[in-house]
């Protein structure tokens, strides 16, 4: 990846940079809606494994009420996945519109 986007300094039309702009914003949609709409039950096993984590950190501090005050529900990544998307779509169509003009 740092090949085309290295490439992309020599050269007078910058496609090594909009081909990388166009492959981050390509992986951040698919995250994004992972996220999003729950894909594999990606929040749920987030959220699972965030659990498991506050339980192991509340045993080694000793306060093993960590886990059971935990605040993020399943709709907080499904916001940040839907900001992610959006903002995937976002570089795709800078990436297309900047591609078109060189």
């Amino acid at each position: 990846m740092f090949m085309i986007f290295a490439a992309a300094t020599d050269a007078d039309t910058p496609t090594g940079l909009l081909i990388f702009l166009g492959a981050m914003g390509a992986v951040a949609v698919i995250i994004g809606a992972r996220w999003a709409f729950n894909l594999r039950g990606a929040v749920d096993s987030t959220l699972q494994r965030r659990r498991a984590v506050l339980e192991l950190k509340g045993q080694r501090t000793g306060d093993l009420g960590l886990a059971v005050n935990d605040s993020i529900g399943p709709s907080f990544f499904r916001i940040i996945g839907s900001v992610v998307a959006v903002a995937g779509f976002g570089l795709l169509a800078l990436s297309s519109i900047l591609f078109a003009s060189a």
